[in-house]
């Protein structure tokens, strides 16, 4: 079998899986998905551009598409319905390309998306690293003064090669994070913003406040303001071996942690159940040994109905 073949062998198996992905996988589906998307990282790369096109082919109407000939019920080749996006871009009045550019790292652009219970890691042209937790959406666009970085949705690892030239700068809603090189994550919520810095120094900066962190610092921004606090460095990125650690989290915080690995539906009965604090370290893919345990740390009682958990107060 030719490098070719062996190629389109291999984009087939990454559209299949991205297929099965919009029904849902079960554990052993998952666990084979994994197994396949970890055993070589041309896999990744091919699961990658099956997304791009995926989400190139949702910006046109399905007018746009039928005039290329390509259908809308069956995936076609990636490489020719790329070469199709890229001439609806012609006409249009953008030219925002949603695929990375690998001739330079000065000009990058690129947008990546992980799944429920999905994780992996990136290698920028820039030599920036890149890993990105359960169920984030991140786009990039560099250029020749600055490497930016929209964090969508998410949690994702950023560990940044220094260029005094052009500075890295991550976005989360209306935060901007700016740095040289320095290693840290950032957690985009519905309604909080975390950065935690496992090394180096990052400038910080809102429409309220501007602050910069040092190794061992994390800042939280949410709806009741700005709060800096001391952490380990060397959990910041515990959640890529699996470690989920709560300080004094709420509940519902904690609930929306274990989302990010499960397809389940969490539900409190009142406020005052949602709003108790836990703290502990626990394994991010048990679930079920996670509710066996919670009810001997708080006064709660657990209900679990088909992945429908619901959560009361004893």
């Amino acid at each position: 079998m030719d490098r070719h073949q062996t190629q389109l062998q291999l984009q087939q198996q990454a559209n299949a899986w991205l297929e099965q992905q919009k029904t849902g996988l079960n554990k052993n589906q998952q666990h084979a998905f994994l197994t396949w998307l970890n055993t070589n990282p041309e896999h990744l790369a091919a699961y990658q551009q099956s997304q791009q096109v995926e989400q190139l082919l949702t910006q046109f109407s399905d007018n746009d598409i039928a005039q290329l000939n390509i259908s809308t019920t069956k995936r076609v080749s990636p490489l020719w319905a790329i070469a199709a996006c890229v001439a609806l871009f012609m006409v249009s009045i953008t030219s925002y390309q949603f695929w990375p550019q690998n001739d330079t790292s000065a000009h990058y652009s690129a947008q990546y998306q992980s799944a429920r219970s999905e994780q992996f890691d990136v290698a920028l042209p820039d030599d920036s690293q890149l890993s990105l937790d359960a169920q984030t959406h991140l786009t990039l666009a560099f250029d020749a003064n600055q490497r930016v970085n929209n964090l969508i949705q998410g949690r994702a690892l950023f560990d940044v090669a220094s260029d005094p030239h052009r500075p890295f700068i991550v976005i989360a809603d209306n935060t901007k994070i700016t740095v040289l090189g320095t290693r840290f994550s950032v957690d985009k919520k519905q309604n909080s913003t975390r950065i935690s810095v496992e090394h180096g120094r990052v400038k910080v900066q809102n429409k309220q406040h501007l602050i910069e962190l040092v190794q061992g610092q994390q800042v939280l921004f949410n709806e009741q303001g700005m709060a800096v606090q001391n952490v380990n460095p060397h959990l910041v990125a515990a959640w890529r071996d699996g470690r989920l650690i709560f300080n004094n989290a709420p509940l519902d915080e904690v609930f929306a942690e274990f989302n990010r690995y499960h397809d389940t539906h969490f539900e409190f009965t009142d406020s005052t159940v949602s709003n108790m604090m836990l703290s502990g370290t626990f394994s991010a893919t048990d679930l079920d040994n996670f509710l066996n345990l919670l009810p001997h740390v708080l006064p709660v009682e657990i209900k679990n109905t088909n992945n429908h958990i619901v959560i009361s107060k004893i």
